[in-house]
């Protein structure tokens, strides 16, 4: 008679003396193919070099940022990831459904606070969170942020960025469900001796539009162009090795002749942020373009935004 595999009510249940299980390491799922994610580094690489323009001249300090960080996780996962206390800035961008959120790491937050109120940009207090005063001069730099990323999708889809509140402990944010996938975005941020972690979180269902109109205007840059009628204009190659001065300048800055006759060496002239956004660049002193002050790896960078009709 063979032997029941089943024992008795109460014996404890025979234990298995050898196993060929294995644990096994499953890779984190990406909701975007090898291309895509490929497109949205490149994208966010311009983001990062705009932002650290932008946020560089409104702290007037230089302020060092890179991409540290982009792939897509759980909600529930990088929300238990994430430091307590924290900064968290709730926000939608429109027309999209779903909730953002911005991380900004205390103690930079309260660096970035010591600075807008005239400090050195230094803080030496251990982790806590920021207080409602505090949260308001913070969101000068979380506008900035959000306002930056939305422009750099300007060119396929206008988002309008609308707070929905801050928290300062993520176990309170129940906005997305546990397995909800998240786009986060990383932002390796270095402040004098301070370097700490910024992150963006777009709910992939966000991006996921955007990436289509990605996809569609590679399609059509690969379709060959029909040849036109007429006489093609031809570049001269007697003209390869022309060299042209190529200067960028910010737009004029009027203050009152008192004020020049105060000035003195080491004097500083505030500048608003907007006018790094609105540089002329000439060629041969004849202005052409307007661009954009930003970072090309060690060297500032002029980029390209519009041309200038003639």
């Amino acid at each position: 008679m063979a032997a029941s595999s089943s024992s008795p009510a109460g014996s404890p249940t025979p234990a298995i003396e050898k196993s060929n299980a294995q644990p096994s390491l499953f890779r984190r799922h990406s909701s975007f193919s090898a291309t895509e994610l490929r497109k949205l580094k490149a994208r966010h690489e311009e983001f990062i070099r705009s932002l650290t323009a932008r946020i560089s001249g409104h702290l007037r300090l230089e302020i060092g940022l890179k991409i540290s960080q982009l792939e897509t996780v759980p909600f529930g996962k990088w929300m238990s990831e994430l430091s307590n206390p924290t900064h968290l800035t709730l926000l939608k961008l429109e027309p999209f459904k779903g909730v953002c959120l911005l991380d900004f790491p205390p103690q930079l937050a309260l660096s970035i606070v010591d600075r807008e109120l005239g400090g050195a940009g230094e803080c030496s207090e251990a982790d806590r969170a920021l207080t409602e005063i505090e949260s308001r001069i913070l969101s000068r730099i979380v506008d900035l942020v959000i306002g930056e990323w939305c422009a750099s999708w300007s060119d396929i889809q206008e988002l309008r960025p609308v707070l929905n509140g801050h928290e300062s402990n993520g176990t309170f944010v129940k906005c997305h469900a546990a397995d909800a996938m998240m786009f986060v975005v990383g932002i390796e941020t270095q402040m004098g001796e301070l370097t700490k972690q910024i992150l963006f979180a777009v709910p992939c269902s966000a991006l996921e539009p955007l990436i289509k109109k990605l996809n569609t205007e590679a399609e059509v840059e690969k379709k060959p162009f029909s040849k036109a009628t007429g006489t093609a204009l031809k570049w001269n190659p007697a003209f390869d090795d022309v060299a042209i001065k190529v200067t960028a300048e910010i737009p004029s800055l009027k203050i009152t002749t008192k004020e020049v006759a105060k000035l003195k060496a080491g004097d500083v002239i505030s500048l608003e942020p907007e006018v790094f956004q609105h540089l002329r660049l000439s060629l041969a002193q004849m202005p052409k373009f307007v661009a954009s002050a930003g970072r090309s790896g060690p060297h500032w960078a002029a980029k390209i935004t519009k041309l200038i009709e003639s």
